[in-house]
């Protein structure tokens, strides 16, 4: 589905049509979910903010004035209202991966308001804002240190623990265990295997939540933290979803974490097997039939998904450069068959920004990777935290694979947003006495301001 074209479910937009729907045990778990956002102390109001994001489906929705508020953002915006009445801002100054996050937003508002020219454009655009800037940021607000970084994961593994066995049940009954609160009651079908979706709006995503999240958990059963046991249900869970979403791109992601998770050994020698996998993929483009990214086709193939669709996809995009470039094209579904579904992030950063926000996106997971990459190397004197910070890296990497066969536009975004902020901070997650000098600007980690200094907020480089 395609989010860049205006045929997408109107929940997705900020404005449109539609009605509000509310089942009555949604509206408790929302109301319980928002007192408990408000009340907490801050250190424990991601716990349900997550659970009642994640687990409460995207169809839920109220129409205020023809603007639409799914779940995830009306407690966005409790969240928010909790952080700025208490004045809980983020301590210490953007870095590269804070200003690329906001800049790619910024400017696929921009884009794509002119792309489409038309007032729809610019409120479906304050809704994109609200959704992906609202989410990042109120995570870094949330996240600031290891015990923040921790207490998340651990909310996760809680979340996977709940939909993996409704999940399963959906897979063997076609009955989603999530539909008394108000998702779709009956799974589809594909090839003869029953994709289940639980609370999400598909089951690539659903699968694709689940199988993220693995190296995360496995990261904290590395530290032999305390509910060790949650872990172990996390690590189950997240292979459950995965399968029972009988899809192939959360194969691949949980291909791609597992292994990225086992390099763990080979960390010391990252930088001879990235040249070495660029070799390999330049000297196949130059020997195959078909350019290298048809080898997606094969994976699909394999798998049993649409690897050819999107392996087509990508070609098209290549061959249509001149038509996306600038700001972005309304014309893909012109490109061939089924091509108004852009199920690929990289190819949808393209056709709905043009080049700068496809260069933005990359650099978003540029960025990211190179945070976690100065934080490992200097946590290398506490194995523990090096392990930790390297699942979180595993993660990001299972999400830049899934990318190729995936978006989010459901409640997911939040997970993925929640990573983000993660990696963000992955400095904090060092012993500050075991790595003198660590915000050295040579990490690429700039300096944080103690948190006993008043009011943080972020402030310029």
């Amino acid at each position: 589905m395609n989010p860049n074209r205006f045929e997408m479910p109107d929940n997705y937009y900020f404005g449109g049509g539609g009605a509000t729907f509310l089942p009555p045990l949604a509206i408790g778990i929302l109301i319980v979910a928002v007192i408990l956002i408000l009340a907490l102390p801050r250190k424990y109001a991601v716990a349900p903010l997550l659970l009642a994001c994640i687990l409460l489906p995207q169809q839920l929705n109220v129409i205020v004035g023809g603007l639409h508020f799914p779940v995830e953002r009306i407690l966005l915006l409790v969240g928010w209202v909790r952080c700025l009445s208490r004045r809980e801002y983020v301590i210490g100054r953007w870095n590269p991966l804070d200003k690329s996050i906001v800049w790619w937003a910024a400017l696929n508002a921009i884009t794509f308001s002119l792309l489409w020219a038309a007032l729809s454009a610019v409120t479906n655009r304050i809704g994109f804002l609200y959704t992906n800037l609202g989410s990042y940021l109120l995570f870094r607000f949330l996240i600031r240190d290891k015990a923040d970084v921790i207490r998340t994961i651990k909310v996760f593994a809680v979340i996977v623990a709940i939909i993996a066995p409704l999940m399963l049940g959906e897979h063997l009954t076609r009955q989603n265990g999530f539909s008394f609160l108000g998702a779709n009651p009956l799974a589809g079908v594909r090839d003869g295997s029953v994709r289940a979706q639980g609370p999400f709006a598909h089951a690539i995503i659903a699968g694709t939540f689940g199988a993220m999240l693995m190296p995360l958990f496995v990261g904290l059963w590395w530290r032999r933290e305390h509910n060790r046991w949650l872990l172990g249900l996390g690590i189950a869970g997240s292979a459950v979803m995965t399968i029972a979403s009988a899809s192939s791109t959360p194969l691949m992601a949980f291909g791609a974490g597992t292994l990225a998770l086992l390099f763990w050994r080979e960390r010391k020698r990252l930088r001879v097997y990235r040249w070495g996998v660029v070799i390999v993929l330049v000297t196949l483009h130059l020997v195959m039939k078909a350019p290298v990214w048809f080898l997606i086709a094969r994976v699909g193939g394999t798998t049993g998904g649409s690897g050819y669709h999107r392996a087509v996809l990508i070609d098209n995009f290549v061959k249509h450069f001149s038509e996306w470039w600038l700001i972005g094209t309304r014309n893909n579904a012109d490109w061939g068959y089924y091509m108004w579904d852009v199920d690929n992030a990289y190819v949808a950063a393209g056709v709905g920004g043009g080049l700068i926000t496809f260069i933005l996106f990359i650099a978003i997971l540029v960025y990211a990777f190179k945070r976690i990459g100065a934080a490992r190397k200097l946590a290398e004197r506490s194995p523990k935290d090096a392990r930790l910070i390297w699942a979180i890296g595993a993660a990001l990497f299972a999400n830049a694979v899934a990318f190729f066969g995936i978006f989010y536009f459901d409640q997911s975004i939040v997970a993925w947003y929640a990573l983000l902020a993660m990696a963000a901070v992955s400095a904090k997650l060092i012993p500050p006495k075991k790595t003198p000098g660590l915000e050295g600007k040579s990490a690429g980690l700039s300096a944080e301001a103690p948190a006993s200094q008043g009011v943080h907020v972020f402030t310029p480089a």
